[in-house]
C-alpha cells in the first residue's frame, strides 16, 4: 500500500512563527487581553492563597542542595498535607535560574508581599502551590500527565473566565512540557 500523498505545503515553521510574534508584538488589543489575563490570573491566585493560609499549611522550599522529599512518588505531596498539613515545594529561582532578569516580561515572574523560608515569593511560586494544592491534593489528582489534565479541570473552575485563560496556558503549557 502507497503511501499517502500531501495535501499541499505547510508554511516553514520559523515564518509563521516569525509572523506571530510579529503580529503579537504590533497588536497592543492583543497584549493588553494577555496583561489582563495574567493579572486576573495573579489576583485571583492571591486570593486563594489567602484560603490556603487560613488552613494553617505550613509550607517549605526544596533546597537547592536538598533530595527531593516526594521522589518516590509524587503522590506523596498528597499523603504530606494529608497526614501532615505540610508541603514542600519547589521554588522559581531553582527551576529559572537565579537570573530572573531575563524572564522579566513574564508577569509570573513579579515579586509579591508573601515570604517563605525568608525568601520573597514571586507569583509563579505562589501559583504553583495554589494549583498543587486546588488541582491535585483537593481531589486527589495525580502529577503525570491525566492527573494534570483532572487537576486543570478542578481548579480552572475556581477562577473567572479571563484569569482562566492565562492558568490555562500556565497548566497546560508545564503538562506539554513535562509529561
Amino acid at each position: 500500500e502507497a503511501a499517502p500523498t500531501p495535501r499541499g505545503t505547510f508554511p516553514d515553521a520559523d515564518q509563521g512563527d516569525a509572523a506571530f510574534r510579529k503580529k503579537a508584538m504590533e497588536d497592543k488589543e492583543w497584549r493588553t487581553g494577555v496583561k489582563a489575563a495574567y493579572r486576573a490570573l495573579i489576583d485571583e491566585t492571591n486570593a486563594q492563597w489567602q484560603a490556603i493560609k487560613a488552613t494553617g499549611l505550613k509550607v517549605q522550599f526544596i533546597k537547592p542542595d536538598q533530595e527531593d522529599p516526594y521522589a518516590v512518588s509524587p503522590r506523596q505531596a498528597i499523603q504530606d498535607v494529608v497526614d501532615n498539613n505540610h508541603l514542600w515545594v519547589f521554588p522559581t529561582t531553582s527551576g529559572f535560574g537565579s537570573d530572573l532578569e531575563q524572564l522579566s516580561g513574564n508577569p509570573l515572574m513579579e515579586l509579591t508581599d508573601e515570604t517563605i523560608d525568608g525568601h520573597q515569593l514571586r507569583a509563579n511560586d505562589v501559583f504553583r502551590i495554589v494549583h498543587d494544592y486546588f488541582g491535585h491534593i483537593k481531589d486527589g489528582n495525580g502529577f503525570r500527565a491525566e492527573g494534570e489534565e483532572n487537576a486543570w479541570r478542578s481548579h480552572a473552575a475556581m477562577y473567572s473566565d479571563l484569569a482562566r485563560r492565562a492558568m490555562t496556558t500556565e497548566t497546560r503549557g508545564q503538562n506539554s512540557w513535562v509529561n
